[in-house]
């Protein structure tokens, strides 16, 4: 979307912050092979599936090195050697996002915009949520990045503000290293999560068995929008506030993506909103100049889902930005399809 508002809709233990292969169906498919040559690192070898060993259920501050801790927790188990899956979050957003679900009930479901990221009600924690959905049928990790969350208990360690994508990187490296879950993994990544997944599936291939791309931001759009409005998105994405305190560089990400090679043949789904954003909840300062559309962010949907190979891009969504509160199950089917097709 042109601007990531705040997110302050859940905050942990305290106030409101099928598929391809299995019996639940995603729609709007548009089928594409995979043809990038594969790609392997000897110099960082990862464990077999066979070598995994039983995870055991984490909820707390990780020790990553140089006096920082990350919050992660993971559950579940692998199911004959089925990858650990990675759910990475957008701006602003955490572990807590992919443990929640939009109310089925909630009117945004039927609105013909999306608005929620403005809102604050009917997002509730649930077991139907992404994360809960998951550890029945692998190992699912989530995290906070510094200063997505700066209240309640278990705080990750902050850092200077705006930071670039290579930090980003970094941290879930040494993160998964220190939890001690074999690779590879399958990344599923959220709007800005998606340069992080994108970057680390770039430099550490051995250790990405699959990517699930949730309307996630691609330095595709760079292809399609005007310079003047992604300078814009840039200039925004950088800012922070009293809500939300992770400012992010756009621009210097696409910069370093680009700047890699291609990315790995992994198995890949692309999933894109389909509810157009509402332009008019924008604050002032964010509508001025040139703006990102929403049909140039679902051109370089498109893009990406043509660049991953991917075996499929769900565009009949019923959903805004946040696919995984409004369809939880969409994201999960599209997650157990890759799940399945990488193990």
């Amino acid at each position: 979307m042109p601007w990531c508002p705040p997110h302050t809709r859940r905050v942990r233990g305290g106030a409101v912050v099928g598929c391809l292969l299995l019996p639940c169906v995603l729609t709007g498919l548009t089928a594409a092979s995979v043809t990038v040559a594969a790609h392997t690192d000897p110099a960082s070898p990862s464990p077999t599936a066979s070598a995994r060993p039983a995870g055991r259920d984490v909820n707390g501050l990780v020790d990553i090195g140089g006096g920082r801790k990350i919050y992660a927790t993971c559950k579940g188990q692998s199911q004959g050697g089925s990858p650990t899956v990675v759910l990475i979050a957008g701006k602003g957003n955490g572990a807590d996002d992919w443990m929640s679900v939009l109310d089925p009930a909630d009117p945004a479901h039927a609105a013909p915009g999306d608005d929620l990221p403005w809102r604050n009600t009917g997002i509730r924690r649930s077991d139907d949520s992404v994360f809960s959905q998951v550890s029945r049928f692998t190992r699912v990790c989530t995290y906070d990045r510094p200063d997505v969350r700066t209240t309640g208990t278990d705080i990750s360690t902050p850092r200077p503000q705006p930071h670039t994508v290579d930090a980003d990187v970094h941290d879930l490296g040494a993160l998964l290293t220190s939890l001690g879950e074999p690779g590879p993994y399958v990344l599923v990544a959220h709007s800005y999560g998606g340069l992080i997944a994108t970057l680390y599936a770039r430099t550490h291939p051995q250790n990405v068995a699959g990517l699930v791309m949730v309307d996630t931001v691609t330095e595709r759009i760079a292809e399609v929008a005007s310079p003047g409005a992604v300078k814009n998105w840039d200039a925004s994405n950088a800012k922070t506030s009293q809500q939300s305190r992770e400012g992010v560089r756009l621009l210097d990400a696409f910069r370093k993506i680009n700047a890699t090679g291609p990315p790995p043949a992994v198995p890949a789904v692309v999933l894109s909103a389909d509810k157009p954003w509402r332009v008019d909840l924008l604050p002032a300062e964010a509508r001025k100049g040139e703006q990102v559309t929403f049909e140039d962010w679902l051109a370089s949907q498109q893009r990406l889902s043509t660049a991953l190979g991917a075996r499929a891009h769900v565009t009949n969504t019923r959903s805004g930005h946040d696919i995984y509160l409004y369809q939880p199950r969409t994201v999960t089917c599209a997650i157990r399809d890759i799940v399945g097709a990488s193990s």
